[in-house]
């Protein structure tokens, strides 16, 4: 908890130095109420989340809550009672939280977001029309609050921050405000992607607030790149040799260790030995088979065999019904 606890507290220092709020996405936590709990302690601004589920959970927190993802119109009224701000892309949806809005006596804060190429949600950002015709129609509307643009980097385009990037989202977003006389409050900028590049361009003093969940749970940004200053080490998985052999496959004898896992559909990719001596053969629903032959550690049976895990690991375990979670200071 301690690692997380000061990763979430580097990311917050590290954002305050470029004016930069942090909403905390948690989803890879699985609205875990004690992990949440630690990281609001460290002072995080918004707490964010794609699973209405977790953030309605988190109810009895006073930070602001944010849906990081576009709401289906079957859960809007929800959306506005345990939300206060919801990333959006639809004329339609947004007409709709306004409805539940003003049945609810609130002004529900929007990002509307703009597709600068990823493939992502959003507006297209040469449709400066389909712009201007989407805000002119939120304007209208009493129970909706403009707080901001937004827009993602590196999904499924895999497109890259890079200063054109940025420049592109606050052009629009100085368009809009003299068009309309209005103020755009903030520009919601990526996520620890773009946490990642704070030494390697120059972030616009537009860019004011960052999606940051990769870089609190597991200390990595970009592509999965480390940060020198953070934790990867936060969380580990934990099982037991329940076998251990030494095997002979197509003419090569190897020491062969066998761990129980019992989590449907578990990657390679997922788990990562600590013991890098250590190499994952192969996982199916049952066991974790392990090649421990060049181990310098002396591995008996019934041994504990520990793992880092990958962001996709890491939300696959707290997902999972089957994991008993220990909590560590």
């Amino acid at each position: 908890m301690k690692k997380i606890r000061e990763n979430t507290i580097r990311v917050i220092e590290k954002c305050k130095e470029k004016n930069i709020k942090v909403a905390a996405v948690t989803k890879v936590f699985a609205g875990d109420f004690k992990i949440i709990e630690n990281i609001i302690n460290c002072g995080i601004d918004i707490l964010a989340d794609s699973r209405l589920l977790n953030l309605k959970r988190f109810n009895t927190f006073s930070v602001e809550k944010m849906l990081i993802r576009i709401p289906m119109k079957s859960e809007i009224e929800n959306v506005v009672k345990y939300t206060d701000i919801s990333l959006v892309s639809e004329l339609e949806t947004i007409k709709e939280i306004n409805e539940y809005a003003n049945n609810y006596n609130k002004v529900y804060d929007i990002i509307l977001m703009i597709d600068i190429g990823d493939l992502r949600e959003g507006v297209y950002f040469e449709n400066y029309d389909e712009l201007y015709f989407y805000v002119k129609e939120i304007l209208k509307m009493k129970n909706i609050n403009l707080r901001g643009l937004g827009t993602n980097f590196s999904c499924f385009g895999g497109v890259i921050p890079t200063e054109d990037k940025f420049n592109t989202l606050i052009n629009i977003k100085y368009k809009l405000e003299k068009d309309f006389n209005i103020e755009i409050k903030e520009i919601s900028g990526g996520s620890s992607g773009t946490l990642s590049l704070f030494e390697k361009i120059n972030i616009p003093k537009e860019i004011n607030q960052l999606r940051c969940g990769a870089s609190i749970a597991l200390g990595i940004g970009l592509n999965d790149t480390p940060f020198d200053y953070l934790h990867q080490d936060t969380c580990e998985f934990v099982t037991e040799f329940v076998e251990i052999k030494n095997k002979t496959f197509k003419g090569v004898t190897k020491k062969i260790g066998i761990c129980v896992i019992n989590i449907p559909e578990l990657k390679k990719e997922y788990l990562v030995p600590l013991d890098k001596k250590i190499k994952i053969i192969d996982i199916n629903d049952d066991y974790i088979v392990l090649d421990i032959t060049n181990s310098e550690n002396r591995l008996n049976l019934n041994d504990s065999v520990k793992f880092n895990l990958s962001y996709g690991g890491l939300l696959f375990m707290m997902n999972s019904p089957y994991i008993k979670k220990h909590y560590i200071e």
